[in-house]
């Protein structure tokens, strides 16, 4: 065998064998450093899973009780009061349910049908431009006439009242003038009200309103001002950390003692929700149940990757070297060539500043056509079916895809297609065909 045969022979089999050793070794920091994950979630899902033991009761005990020696005559007046509205176990069984709302809807919903269990009647209005649009009601005479009522918010009413205060505001309805005209559409109204504002990104982007017949109590007015602050919380965080339709977060922890004689029973079953509003951005919390989903996701086994075929066997030259023929060599850099690492990253990791860029160009073309899908429901739900949502909201779009084009980087903006890709998901459904010519 010539030199040059045999160095090139003797290079190749040392290139072929360092290569599959790379790979291995690839490999190998692969299960590591998934092995490390799966620790991290472990630990955090335990902390996350015993979080109501971190509560120091016995500071909070010592607090109340400085407070009513503080305070005899309102603490001896205190049970009387307590029993006038819900207590704060009703409270958290309410946030547990609003909580499970995997969209806007969902949450707006739950907050409709909670409040409800509290007061006598409630109805929700969407803040669409300068009017505030009715959208979802119970308890009333006739609950579907709020989808008819539009309020002017520049108009002599409490809605008016509420944009400029951003604070929840409480009144008799029958005395309120043009308001008591718009909201008796529905029926009879209670001797009582309250208006509370849900508040999203500075602006202000729906109010509950809520009545009762007998008068509304502190303990009741604080409800469901907590309740829509809540619910605003809620969606602020489904743009950062979307949730699985169904999905139910772990239900809330009860200090001993704060019940105030209530039970908090366990959240009852979705209600399928009207038709309206979707997808909502705050502080990322994650529940047990979504470490848990983590955990999941990380503890699956990488599919093993299809080993590649035996080469042929080698010739030895009777003296322990093995050799390899110009065919066999080439099979075995074709194969070493087709060979990857089971996880290799896709993409260069990003810096930061890069990361947030792009975090921020995901969330700001969500909150665009969420609010396109949020007003213009009855026209999304007609698209879908006939297939010409673009044709149908092609004002709406476009003008929301110059508010991204004004709002996000060049570089950015032309190298990813989020806008779109939230078209295709918020307004189509998942199906890009819904969309129609563009």
């Amino acid at each position: 065998m010539a030199l040059e045969d045999e160095l090139k022979a003797r290079t190749l089999a040392l290139v072929s064998q360092q290569m599959a050793n790379w790979v291995v070794e690839i490999q190998k920091r692969i299960v590591e450093h998934q092995a490390n994950l799966v620790g991290a979630l472990d630990e955090l899902q335990e902390n996350v899973a015993r979080y109501d033991e971190k509560i120091d009761e016995g500071s909070i005990g010592s607090a109340i009780d400085e407070v009513i020696a503080a305070n005899p005559v309102a603490a001896a007046a205190a049970p009387a009061a307590s029993e006038a509205g819900p207590g704060i176990a009703v409270l958290l069984s309410a946030m547990a349910e609003v909580d499970t709302g995997a969209n806007l809807t969902e949450v707006l919903t739950s907050l409709v049908n909670e409040s409800a269990k509290q007061v006598d009647r409630v109805a929700m209005f969407i803040i669409k431009g300068t009017n505030a649009v009715g959208w979802y009601a119970k308890g009333f005479d006739l609950n579907d006439a709020v989808k008819q009522i539009q309020i002017p918010l520049a108009g002599d009413t409490i809605f008016k009242t509420v944009q400029a205060d951003r604070a929840p505001v409480l009144f008799d309805p029958n005395t309120a003038g043009q308001t008591a005209q718009a909201l008796q559409r529905m029926g009879a109204l209670g001797s009582s009200a309250i208006a509370a504002p849900m508040v999203l990104r500075d602006k202000l982007a729906a109010v509950l309103y809520c009545d009762t017949t007998g008068g509304m109590s502190d303990p009741q007015a604080a409800f469901i001002d907590a309740l829509v602050r809540f619910a605003a919380k809620t969606t602020d965080l489904l743009s950062f950390v979307p949730r699985t339709p169904g999905a139910r977060p772990a239900a809330p922890v009860v200090l001993p003692g704060a019940s105030s004689g209530h039970t908090a029973a366990a959240p009852a079953a979705r209600m399928v929700p009207p038709p309206a509003p979707s997808d909502g951005g705050g502080t990322v919390m994650f529940t047990p149940g979504q470490v848990a989903a983590m955990h999941q996701a990380a503890t699956a086994p990488p599919p093993a990757p299809a080993p590649p075929p035996p080469p042929p066997a080698p010739k030895a030259d009777g003296a322990g070297t093995v050799m390899f023929t110009a065919s066999q060599m080439d099979q075995m850099r074709q194969q070493m060539s087709q060979m990857k690492p089971a996880a290799a990253p896709a993409a260069p990791a990003m810096s930061p500043e890069e990361t947030k860029a792009h975090e921020d160009a995901k969330r700001f073309a969500r909150l665009i056509v969420s609010e396109i899908k949020l007003y213009n429901e009855a026209k999304v739900t007609e698209g879908r079916k006939a297939k010409d949502l673009h044709s149908r909201l092609k004002e709406d779009i476009e003008r929301g895809r110059q508010m991204y084009h004004d709002r996000i980087s060049p570089g950015l903006r032309n190298n990813t297609n989020y806008f779109h890709d939230e078209l295709v998901r918020l307004l189509a459904g998942g199906d890009p065909s819904a969309l129609g010519p563009m």
